[in-house]
Formats: structure tokens, sequence, C-alpha cells
């Protein structure tokens, strides 16, 4: 599940995993109306990014569905370097989009700016799914994180190229469903959330 909408998303500031940013109204509630469905299945764990808008996505959701959750670094939001604070347009008008270079890899671009491979956050959430196939084989698991962790989940099962990566949304408090038989990984859907959402966004 991806964070509610928040402040910066509103704003269109990056802001990363260092600059805190809450959730909006519309946030809230757009997390409780994905929490009700989640009702309908019996979530056994919730892991959660430490990251202030996904803390506040699981308080929301743990409130309905009566569970605790447990913070985990590696749903950490991608470390932005020189990025975090700037708009997202004029991030655009101002370089030759490293958004894209960053889903491709581009060694200079990552170096200049100071922000995470999008390999290191494929590896990290490589690293928390290999695991709680592991602990939980028969269980559901809910990860509560950001779009990019989402984004390095559905590469580790899809050969995308970078730019269907960059163009690929992941809307606010949607699921992106990942079902596994015999360790095997399979995406079953991606922005899952309420019919209602689906007109309007």
């Amino acid at each position: 599940m991806r964070h509610g909408e928040a402040d910066n998303n509103v704003k269109r500031i990056l802001v990363g995993r260092n600059i805190e940013s809450h959730l909006t109204s519309q946030g809230k509630q757009q997390v409780e109306d994905t929490a009700k469905y989640l009702k309908e299945i019996s979530i056994d764990k919730v892991y959660v990014s430490p990251v202030i808008r996904a803390v506040e996505t699981a308080e929301i959701t743990c409130k309905e569905l009566g569970l605790e959750y447990q913070i985990d670094e590696r749903l950490f939001e991608i470390e932005l370097g020189k990025l975090v604070g700037m708009n997202y347009e004029e991030i655009l008008d101002k370089y030759e989009n490293p958004f894209l270079k960053f889903y491709s890899g581009d060694q200079q671009m990552l170096e200049n700016f100071g922000v995470e491979s999008f390999s290191m956050v494929k590896e990290r959430i490589k690293h928390i799914l290999d695991e709680v196939i592991e602990i939980y084989p028969d269980k559901n698991v809910l990860f509560i994180t950001h779009l990019d962790p989402i984004k390095a989940a559905i590469s580790l099962l899809l050969d995308l190229r970078a730019e269907a990566l960059y163009q690929w949304h992941i809307r606010n408090a949607s699921l992106t469903i990942l079902k596994h038989e015999s360790k095997i990984l399979s995406l079953s859907g991606v922005n899952v959330m309420g019919i209602h959402r689906y007109l309007n966004e």
C-alpha cells in the first residue's frame, strides 16, 4: 500500500525521507477507504516505512484492522540527495529528466545528485519480500511504503524498461497485490482502490 496523499504530493515537492510531510484530509480519507477493503481479508502482519506520511497511513489502517504495525527501514522512501525540497516541474525544466535516468541507472546522474540507485531500492525490497515469504508462507502481509519501493517490487517481477517505470503512476493509498505460490511471486493487482477514485483521478 502506498501512503495516502500528503502535503508534498499536493505541492509537487520532493521531500524524500528527511523532510516531514503529513497526510492531507483527503489522504486520510483515501487510507480509510482502502483500509475498509482490507478488512475483507485476514491481514496477519503490517510492516511500515519509518517516514511520517507512511506511519500516519499505518496508524489509520491498523486502527481499522485492529492490528499493530512494525517499522522496517527497508521500506524507506528513496534517498533523493540534492533533489530534496525541489519542485517536480522545476526539476524537469532545469535538468534533463533525472527521474528517467534514475530508473535506467544512469551513474553520473546518481553521483551528481546523491540519489540512491533504483537497483539498491530493488535489493532492499527483494530482501524484505524473501524474508516475509520465508517467515509467513501462508499469511497475508501488508507493507505500507512509497512510490519507488512499490515500483521496485513490480520491477522484480516484470522486465520493464525505464520509460515504462517512469510513466507508471502508483496512486496514493492504492494497493499493489503480490501473490506467491511455492515461493514464486506474481503480480495480481496494481492501483487497487475504490471505484469512485478511478473515475476522479
